[in-house]
């Protein structure tokens, strides 16, 4: 046991004598979450108010009638018909074209359909935006025609409500949308952040070492193989563990500032409960992974070639249940590595709590673990693995 905290500290002081790792683990998380909000929360803001403020649109029809005379009169409307309206639409000159028929107040005075076409770009989210608040002047002004006609019948408007829709959310749910979109896609960010330092790492503290000659000495001496093999883990697991803390916190404190304000913003204790100790699995199971691959590789290159390839595919998985609604979720991706960490802490950063959900995720990294540590100690017993050159 002496031997295994003396390999273990003596590793992670390696690791954080390395200035590089201070900052990709502690420092850029702290920076980072705080700006990327920032930056997102004005974005979205900054688009709104520009709507709000102005709208430039082209118009195609006659200007003569009420449709064009309605536009025209709204504030924060500017009619272009200066020419080339899908061209300007392409480039985000404009927002909207407008096409009203040349005979739309005949139409409607003769109670006829009359159509009037908003065309966008979907690609634009200004565009978008645009069109939902010109459909909504339309839709009013629509409305506005169908009650005039109402009340020349002497027909009481009221009859065009029989019942009012209100929509309320439940109880301590969040308010605010664009942070709840972002919750959604913590436990993506979280594991790919938690791994990302640890794939250099682990190529330097065994590949490295043996690249230097170093670690055939370490061998040599009177400390057991396991003790290293536990140190070393433990380290390379330590690293992801104060990157997962440190992300986690900074990205729930930067969320907290930025977006309370707009709504409320709630995280379930217990969800904090459920990406710990999932996280912890991952960490471990990943970081024995890449200590078996460091292991086999015969120097740092080949090693972080090798960590470069497995790491895709587990972003690719992180990735998988990036647009799943939390609270219908398969329960084949409950059994699916890497995919059903992601989909177990989206239900409970959701409020969602499936005890079978939980039982089984945990069983299956429990496993996880069990395997990949008995991978690692594996390659570590094993001396054509060890001295292969």
């Amino acid at each position: 046991m002496n031997n295994f905290w003396i390999i273990f500290k003596k590793e992670l002081m390696d690791v954080f004598r390395d200035k590089k790792t201070l900052v990709f683990t502690i420092l850029l998380p702290i920076i980072m979450y705080p700006a990327m909000f920032k930056i997102i929360d004005f974005t979205m803001k900054d688009t709104t108010k520009s709507i709000e403020k102005n709208i430039t649109i082209a118009y195609k029809g006659s200007e003569s009638s009420s449709v064009y005379t309605m536009l025209k009169n709204l504030n924060n409307i500017t009619i272009d018909n200066t020419g080339n309206a899908s061209e300007k639409l392409k480039k985000g000159k404009i927002s909207l074209i407008i096409e009203a028929p040349e005979d739309f107040d005949f139409k409607v005075s003769n109670k006829t359909e009359a159509t009037v076409k908003i065309i966008y770009d979907k690609d634009s989210s200004k565009s978008s935006l645009a069109s939902s608040l010109i459909k909504d002047t339309l839709d009013n002004y629509n409305k506005s025609i169908v009650y005039k006609r109402l009340s020349e019948e002497g027909i009481n408007t009221d009859i065009l409500t029989p019942f009012q829709v209100k929509e309320e959310t439940l109880d301590n749910q969040n308010d605010n949308a664009l942070a709840f979109g972002i919750l959604s896609v913590l436990p993506t960010i979280l594991i790919i952040f938690m791994i990302s330092p640890t794939i250099g790492i682990a190529a330097d503290l065994v590949a490295g070492e043996k690249e230097r000659n170093t670690f055939e000495a370490l061998l040599s001496t009177s400390v057991k193989r396991m003790s290293i093999f536990w140190g070393k883990l433990m380290a390379i697991s330590s690293v992801a563990l104060i990157t997962l803390i440190v992300t986690l916190a900074s990205m729930i404190a930067s969320m907290l500032y930025i977006f309370s304000s707009e709504g409320k913003l709630s995280i379930p204790i217990g969800a904090f409960m459920i990406i710990g100790i999932v996280s912890l699995f991952v960490l471990i199971a990943l970081s024995s992974i890449e200590i078996s691959i460091s292991m086999f590789a015969r120097s740092m290159k080949e090693a972080n070639t090798y960590l470069g390839g497995f790491i895709i595919p587990v972003m690719i998985l992180t990735y998988i249940p990036f647009m799943m609604d939390s609270k219908n979720i398969g329960f084949l991706f409950f059994n699916i590595p890497i995919v059903n960490a992601v989909v177990v802490m989206k239900e409970a950063i959701a409020g969602v709590f499936n005890p079978t959900h939980i039982t089984v995720v945990l069983l299956w990294h429990i496993v996880y673990v069990i395997a990949s540590v008995f991978l690692a100690k594996f390659m570590f017993s094993k001396e054509e693995v060890v001295f292969r050159s």
